[in-house]
């Protein structure tokens, strides 16, 4: 007897298709991969999706279309917020983690489709956010609201969980604090420099070894490391592939001189913060300023040691994996001493929040180019590490 369709089995193919895109890496998941985890023949697939990047686009789709529906389902900015902590506690993580991490692998139309919905959902979510705030100017709001979609996405980067429901509660209050937080004024708008590719002394210009690093690192982060080709690399830097061959072994050289250079200036930022600090506060303020320092600075290196940990060397894997671990005990250690009382965990939760926060503003195309984000941040950062 003939076994009767799922009506539900597109729905299924996009979450399987999710969960091992997050798992494996978007380049290392065949159509026959998804099929097989279901247990249907790639033809059966192919019934509903043209290929694998329209997998991949359509799974992206459905996670920000739901959460887009329950934004538009709100009638107040706290019925979003508590909408939206419940989706990404209780709903299925590796479509937010899709979209996070594999999106980029999208090729010219696809991914323009994804801004088109990203910037749908902000849409959405500020004329909630100007009626709970009337005073709100659209730099703010923008700012605001690229801050409560970053923390709330948090949650798709790790596995830390208290319970359901005070899971639910800590990502309610990550918005709501947020959402509600008054910001700065900022300084006035200053006119952008050209970016010539030059130091800020006069006559010095970057080595040719450095100019492919910086190229590469923002190419891995927007496209993905398994998406770019040493010709990719070598086009932006305006010379052929053999050229870049002369300054690196290979593609994996340059990953690994990406991740030293992350790991570098992390390390060098947060030493010189936390030295002279007076009390725990002000070691705490004094990291969340070098943390926003370097994003706001290399903004496509901070992504790329997020993102892209698993296609470097074992060793090396290791190494950033013990760096980012003693990271964040470091962050922790610090929130403790200053706001005692909380479980690890929930400390932990936290402080991936406020990275995630402060990644995602100075990486959203409606924010970046503000002037003076370094003093909000700072502002946003700080209500969130201490909001009870």
């Amino acid at each position: 007897m003939a076994t009767r369709r799922p009506p539900n089995r597109k729905e299924m193919i996009r979450e399987t298709a999710a969960a091992l895109f997050v798992e494996r890496g978007y380049r290392n998941v065949s159509v026959t991969d998804v099929a097989r985890a279901l247990d249907i023949s790639p033809s059966a697939l192919y019934h509903h999706y043209r290929n694998k990047q329209d997998l991949l686009l359509q799974t992206v789709l459905d996670g920000l279309g739901q959460v887009d529906a329950r934004v538009k389902a709100a009638d107040s900015l706290d019925a979003a917020l508590q909408s939206l902590a419940q989706f990404v506690v209780g709903g299925p993580r590796g479509l937010l983690a899709v979209w996070d991490r594999e999106a980029r692998h999208l090729d010219g139309e696809a991914r323009a489709t994804i801004t088109a919905a990203e910037a749908g959902i902000v849409a959405d979510f500020l004329p909630l956010l100007n009626a709970a705030r009337p005073g709100l100017d659209s730099d703010d709001a923008s700012l605001v609201a690229a801050a409560v979609f970053g923390a709330l996405g948090s949650q798709s980067s790790h596995r830390l969980s208290v319970s359901r429901r005070r899971d639910e509660q800590i990502t309610h209050r990550f918005g709501t604090v947020l959402a509600h937080c008054p910001l700065p004024p900022r300084p006035p708008r200053a006119p952008a420099a050209p970016d010539t590719g030059t130091l800020p002394l006069p006559g010095l210009r970057r080595s040719r070894r450095d100019q492919i690093l910086a190229e590469a690192i923002r190419l891995f982060d927007e496209h993905g490391y398994q998406s770019v080709t040493m010709a990719d690399i070598g086009s932006a830097v305006g010379i052929v592939a053999s050229g870049v061959y002369r300054h690196f072994a290979g593609k994996t050289d340059i990953l690994v001189a990406a991740a030293n250079r992350g790991g570098e200036r992390i390390r060098t930022a947060t030493e010189e913060a936390v030295t002279g600090a007076r009390d725990p506060r002000d070691a705490l303020d004094r990291l969340l300023r070098a943390h926003i320092a370097v994003a706001l600075d290399q903004a496509h290196l901070v992504a790329l040691l997020a993102h892209e940990r698993d296609q470097l060397p074992d060793k090396e894997r290791t190494d950033l994996r013990r760096f980012q671990v003693d990271y964040l005990a470091l962050w922790v250690a610090a929130l403790d001493a200053v706001a005692p009382g909380r479980s690890t965990t929930e400390l932990k939760m936290i402080v991936h929040a406020v990275h995630a926060m402060v990644s995602f503003v100075v990486r959203s195309p409606r924010v970046r180019r503000q002037n003076g984000l370094e003093e909000p941040l700072q502002v946003l950062g700080t209500a969130l590490l201490l909001a009870e």
